[in-house]
């Protein structure tokens, strides 16, 4: 199954948009859960970063 990039880069959005609001939801919340949600978010974004340079290497 082959995607076209406008298809690639609507889910990269999403996923921007997600990773960023985990990071902050998460950063509102102290404690374990508040942390949990942070390195999903930041897990996200690198994410992101390795598909961006997969496809302009």
């Amino acid at each position: 199954m082959i995607m076209n990039t406008k298809t690639q880069n609507i889910i990269l959005l999403a996923i921007f948009i997600i990773s960023f609001a985990l990071l902050f939801y998460g950063q509102k919340n102290v404690g374990y859960m508040g942390l949990t949600l942070e390195l999903i978010g930041l897990a996200g974004l690198v994410l992101i970063l390795y598909i961006y340079n997969k496809r302009y290497k």
